[in-house]
């Protein structure tokens, strides 16, 4: 049993081998981005770093990640996660 990213990095190096099951919202791995409170340099630095992630062009990174290597993304963006939150 292994991750999307660790299946798509190693999918090569492993013949024989496939998907036999995906998309349970129970093995969907999400990612959150927490800021705490206040102000300061730091704490507004991760404000912006939170807002580019969650932007269109944060996404498409996280999206496309890998894809140039492996002939996919590496991670799914949110709305990928948003189909499996119940």
């Amino acid at each position: 049993m292994t991750d999307s990213s660790t299946w798509i990095a190693a999918k090569r190096e492993l013949p024989g081998l496939t998907v036999l099951f995906r998309g349970d919202p129970f093995i969907v791995n999400t990612y959150h981005a927490l800021r705490r409170p206040g102000g300061g340099p730091e704490l507004e630095l991760a404000g912006r770093f939170i807002d580019f992630i969650a932007s269109p062009e944060g996404q498409r990174i996280v999206r496309e990640f890998g894809r140039e290597r492996y002939g996919e993304g590496l991670y799914n963006d949110a709305e990928y996660a948003r189909r499996y939150v119940r």
